[in-house]
């Protein structure tokens, strides 16, 4: 399996929804204020960023193309409408790109796999919205088609979830979609392996032990409660060695702390 070094480890933030107030009442720390968003990516073009695709960081990692001096990438997991909303219009203020990871069969629905009695559904993209988005720059990855866990399914049935999704969103943005992300992070080497064959150039997980090994590249998540200094550490190169020496204290000094 072909990996990057460790010392070139490229920041890739991971969010969900970004919303216009706080969800107090929601049961997934998984959204983002507005007002917090556009700090952050103030904070971003303040710091000299240039937010990449991750096509650019893989010609980056086979030597086609040399990436930017402060590369970093941003994604979006499920496709929330609200990305379009209030996401995408401070992307553009700030010239700034993005990878939104979408459930094919739910584009233009709502987030069936996780809503409950107790929890409203919420609004997915609509085909309108993203063919918008990729006209401007933005880049759609898979995501599934369900949204299931992966895991769980015969393997035939997770092949097709991944080939098919790769298939729906390119109908969709008229060009092919050559990254994929693990639903709920979850996957393993005959995963990883569909999702190489299914003919994908990457795919994202989340906190993996793995340095940028192009099927398994690690992200930084963003959370509500993740203030400006917290989100300024996420986006240095240093962060994954900071959080594995963090840990390693964690377990040898119980009185440490963060």
């Amino acid at each position: 399996m072909k990996k990057l070094c460790s010392n070139k480890e490229v920041p890739i933030l991971v969010y969900h929804r970004v919303v216009p107030a706080p969800l107090p009442e929601c049961r997934h720390g998984i959204w983002v204020e507005v007002k917090n968003f556009k700090q952050q990516m103030k904070l971003l073009a303040f710091g000299g960023f240039r937010t990449i695709s991750l096509d650019m960081l893989a010609a980056g990692f086979e030597g086609i193309a040399p990436l930017p001096k402060k590369p970093i990438i941003l994604t979006f997991d499920d496709g929330y409408q609200d990305n379009y909303l209030y996401a995408f219009p401070i992307l553009k203020e700030y010239n700034f790109t993005a990878t939104i990871f979408l459930v094919s069969g739910h584009i233009g629905g709502t987030n069936q796999w996780d809503s409950t009695p107790q929890e409203e559904a919420i609004k997915l993209l609509s085909a309108e919205e993203i063919k918008e988005m990729a006209e401007y720059g933005i880049s759609f990855g898979a995501h599934s088609v369900t949204h299931p866990h992966l895991q769980k399914l015969s393997k035939e049935e997770a092949f097709q979830e991944i080939v098919q999704s790769k298939k729906e969103i390119e109908e969709i943005i008229g060009q092919e979609a050559t990254s994929f992300c693990y639903p709920y992070g979850e996957f393993n080497p005959s995963i990883k392996q569909m999702v190489i064959e299914a003919g994908f150039k990457c795919a994202c997980a989340c906190d993996t032990e793995q340095i940028n090994d192009l099927y398994e590249l690690r992200r930084r998540l963003i959370f509500p409660r993740t203030g400006l200094f917290g989100f300024w550490k996420k986006t240095q190169r240093w962060y994954s060695k900071y959080i594995k020496i963090s840990r390693g204290m964690l377990k040898g000094k119980t009185d440490f702390r963060l």
